[in-house]
């Protein structure tokens, strides 16, 4: 049935690297190397994290990209990353709305990107 939709191989590298990005998320603060704690770019490293997330899952996807499909794909990456800021404070590390919209607004760029290639 999924084959109707995705392609497969392309679908277990999206679920493959989305998983990584999510160990990666919920590695405790504290085991982070202090040169790679530093900030300034926190946003800008969501938003691009997201935007490749949606990216891989939108080249999975057989049909054309359309209202629906686009939605769908906005809220289920959009779901993934509420789920990652809410289950990162089990870990010590800080969950933020400022972070998950950074990852909105990264799954919209990709989104609308795609959207404008293919008029």
């Amino acid at each position: 049935m999924f084959e109707t939709y995705f392609y497969i191989k392309r679908l277990k590298i999206s679920i493959l690297v989305t998983a990584l990005f999510f160990v990666l998320t919920h590695i405790p603060q504290e085991m982070i190397p202090p040169t790679l704690r530093k900030g300034g770019i926190d946003k800008l490293e969501h938003a691009l994290a997201y935007g490749v997330i949606t990216l891989l899952f939108l080249i999975s996807i057989r049909t054309s990209l359309t209202i629906r499909s686009a939605l769908l794909l906005l809220l289920a990456v959009s779901f993934i990353g509420a789920f990652d800021e809410l289950t990162q404070t089990f870990v010590n590390r800080t969950a933020s709305v400022n972070d998950l919209i950074a990852d909105i607004a990264g799954i919209l760029c990709v989104l609308l990107f795609s959207a404008v290639i293919r008029l």
